[in-house]
């Protein structure tokens, strides 16, 4: 029995005895969130300042649900706000309905994806939507994959497979191995290849960079140079990871000629996709990742483009069995039937949280066909305004955008490169804090870019123009220049 002096409302009461309490208590939060959600372009992108922080201290004693309610409120509207269009800055959306509904749902069951028995219909729901997206990637009938919570604990895993796999390094490890192991990836590659380097025991020097091109593509005779080089210098190439969607210009490698190269000295080839695997649902578009159908491994967050809650990575595998014969680690607290693995048993992660269930509901209730508008229209947005902003006197782009990222910035002829770095900085503030417009600054090509990443759905030309309004207005006020220039 619960003690009596446990608050009322600590537990739903599985007997029924609380339900109409825990109600009114969750209608009221929703009534909070919607209001947020609903009114999202009325509230900046992100919090300008954080209040009443020192609220937060933990408690020995319990407080009330109205007290509760009250931090609940200061931490929403201290949130970042993916829901307003003018958040640009990053790879966060705005959320579907039904991955929203799919959370309160996962929450509440709290099922675990280790096993079967912690998961019934779950573990099965997860082993149809892999497959199925392995199929859309095209990687052909022992293809399969499992979900892991984001991008980089995919990568992690891809790489520790491939390592595995082509080093034999499953049961004995790295030791005794008479030749370095390499990784080749692009320069603009994701850290988290940098960092599966790191955990799995190779070192972040064992992945070599690639130069990238004007469109910050690899340079295909690059690659295959340095694999040369380091063959010649007795390495171990193992691996190449390609990039289907670059963190900041969203730049899709030559994937056909990566796996050609991947082909001729016999490395595994994994495909960060993290961003840009959601083209595959686009029928217009998905030819950007023409070539991705010859992978060893994708990984692929429908977290970002697919707009599901976070987290929601998944991992796709050309040879499912890789899993079992090269990663598996067999679980003796829990029954299977012969022949049957467990999802803890293939994957990084033990517990889960079953976000397989999220992504499962907003693909029944949007389909291929609702996917492919939105992302053919993030297209045709990115494209206006680009066109927009190169109408502006002295705004330069980093690169033609291959997909919904477009990295922009100001430069005035008479200053150096330092100098305009610092012009795009004050940009960027004056564009949040007095327009409540938020873009990222990056680091490209040794410069400094605002970058935009049109992902919200509600983004249209209005949005567009304001945008274009008040950077006119920055370049055009003789006051904003003069203080920038008394503060060089």
């Amino acid at each position: 029995m619960v003690k009596k002096n446990i608050q009322k409302m600590a537990f739903v009461n599985p007997y029924g005895k609380n339900v109409k309490e825990i109600k009114y208590f969750i209608y009221k939060i929703v009534d909070v969130l919607l209001n947020r959600s609903s009114n999202a372009e009325k509230f900046p992108p992100l919090p300008k300042n954080i209040k009443n922080f020192d609220k937060f201290n933990l408690n020995d004693l319990p407080i009330s649900e109205s007290k509760i309610l009250k931090q609940i409120k200061i931490i929403i509207n201290n949130s970042m706000n993916a829901s307003n269009p003018y958040y640009l800055g990053h790879m966060d959306s705005l959320p579907t309905t039904m991955s929203i509904v799919g959370d309160i749902i996962c929450s509440t069951i709290n099922n675990n994806m280790l096993s079967k028995e912690t998961a019934p219909i779950l573990t099965e729901i997860e082993n149809k939507v892999t497959k199925n997206l392995a199929n859309k990637f095209n990687l052909g009938q022992d293809s399969g994959g499992v979900m892991l919570a984001g991008g980089s604990l995919s990568n992690i895993q891809a790489i520790a497979l491939a390592r595995n796999r082509i080093l034999g390094s499953f049961e004995k490890g790295l030791i005794g191995l008479k030749r370095k192991p390499y990784i080749f990836a692009s320069e603009e590659s994701h850290t988290s290849i940098q960092k599966a380097a790191m955990v799995l025991g190779l070192g972040t020097k064992s992945v070599i960079p690639i130069q990238t091109n004007a469109d910050g593509r690899m340079k295909i005779s690059d690659l295959d140079k340095l694999i040369r080089q380091k063959i010649k210098d007795k390495g171990f190439p193992f691996c190449i990871v390609a990039t289907a969607g670059t963190t900041i210009t969203g730049s899709v490698d030559d994937l056909n000629e990566v796996s050609k190269i991947a082909d001729k000295y016999k490395l595994w080839m994994h495909t960060d996709a993290v961003y840009g695997g959601a083209l595959t649902f686009s029928d217009k578009f998905k030819n950007k990742l023409s070539g991705i159908e010859n992978s060893d491994s994708i990984s692929f967050n429908p977290q970002k483009w697919l707009y599901i809650t976070k987290t929601c990575s998944v991992l796709l595998l050309k040879n499912k069995k890789y899993l079992y014969s090269d990663f598996f680690t067999p679980l003796p607290y829990v029954m299977k039937n012969k022949d049957e693995y467990h999802q803890g048993e293939i994957t990084l992660q033990g517990t889960r949280y079953p976000d397989v269930l999220k992504l499962w509901l907003s693909l029944q209730h949007l389909g291929n066909f609702s996917y492919s508008e939105i992302i053919e229209n993030s297209f045709k947005y990115t494209n206006l305004f680009k066109k927009k902003l190169l109408e502006i006197n002295n705004i330069k782009i980093a690169c033609e955008p291959q997909m919904n990222i477009l990295c922009f910035r100001y430069e005035v002829r008479n200053k150096n490169a330092n100098e305009n770095d610092l012009l795009n900085l004050n940009l960027q503030k004056f564009l949040f804090k007095k327009h409540n417009i938020f873009f990222s600054v990056v680091k490209y090509n040794n410069l400094r870019w605002l970058r935009g990443i049109l992902l919200n759905p509600f983004f249209n030309l209005r949005h567009i123009k304001k945008i274009c309004l008040n950077v006119s207005e920055f370049t055009k006020d003789d006051k904003i220049l003069k203080s920038i220039r008394s503060n060089d």
